[in-house]
């Protein structure tokens, strides 16, 4: 509305700037928040402990003794490589069992079968835990990789399907027809038509899975184990008033959110084409 009242009684151009302006400083807005909360956790890992107590003090001699007693007293850095393979395995499952499933759903309308996968994404974990902690009790899952991968699954395999469902419906049946007309199997089209073009939507895909696979903490700290904790489960240790410091929770927090953080900013550009793709009607 203030976007079209600003160009009807406005200069092109006088319009255009300030649609600019206003836009940045929305954007500057939403996003200040988030980047205050990364830059006080970065910043406090950085403090000595006895100025955790003066929660005002800014100002200070930056030191590394956090993250030294991080890396050197405590199983973070094992547990950092546990969520890499956690993550990266329930992942690609995930995306696998996802763009397969979305094909079937785009090409056959099985809008029951899309609602069912989009249910059970809408079930909280804690309600499935204690039965999932029984099976895994059953057939020695628990403390394991197969297990926290497997469980993990519930969360990668119903979101890759919802978001992949749009980039398969976008793209046009007809070159589909023309190569099945040409001789080629319906696998053959997947593969070769379908499966490329999704690409993009495939790689944001994964990325998104990938991130909230690795922040989940309910289903690492109850199917987990000692030898398989994950990454938060790790900071959520530091939590305790016998266990740790502030400085060093606030150190183990960062050390875990700078994967993801690099991962992301080394993908963005093909993360913004796959989420923009999307939405382009065909």
């Amino acid at each position: 509305m203030v976007v079209l009242t600003l160009r009807r009684y406005l200069p092109r151009s006088l319009a255009k700037a300030i649609e600019t302006i206003f836009t940045h400083l929305v954007f500057i807005l939403v996003i200040a928040p988030f980047f205050f909360v990364f830059f006080y956790m970065v910043w406090s890992s950085l403090k000595p402990d006895y100025l955790f107590f003066e929660p005002g003090t800014w100002f200070f001699e930056p030191t590394l003794y956090h993250y030294q007693q991080v890396i050197e007293e405590s199983d973070l850095m094992l547990n950092i490589r546990n969520s890499v393979i956690v993550s990266s395995a329930a992942s690609a499952i995930g995306v696998i069992c996802g763009v397969m499933t979305a094909y079937t759903i785009a090409r056959y309308q099985l809008r029951k079968l899309a609602m069912a996968i989009l249910i059970t994404r809408m079930i909280p974990y804690i309600t499935a835990l204690i039965p999932l902690w029984m099976m895994y009790r059953w057939f020695d899952l628990l403390n394991t990789y197969t297990g926290l991968i497997l469980s993990h699954l519930v969360i990668t395999i119903p979101f890759g399907v919802w978001i992949l469902i749009s980039y398969i419906e976008d793209i046009p049946r007809d070159l589909e027809d023309a190569a099945l007309i040409d001789g080629a199997t319906r696998t053959q089209v997947f593969w070769k038509i379908v499966l490329p073009l999704t690409m993009p939507g495939i790689i944001a895909t994964t990325i998104l899975c990938f991130i909230f696979s690795w922040n989940n903490f309910q289903l690492a700290l109850i199917l987990g184990g000692i030898d398989v904790n994950t990454a938060p489960v790790s900071v959520f240790k530091f939590a305790g008033a016998e266990t740790g410091s502030m400085g060093a929770m606030m150190a183990a927090a960062t050390l875990v959110t700078i994967p993801v953080f690099v991962v992301v900013m080394f993908v963005q550009r093909y993360m913004t084409a796959g989420l923009t793709a999307g939405g382009i009607s065909k």
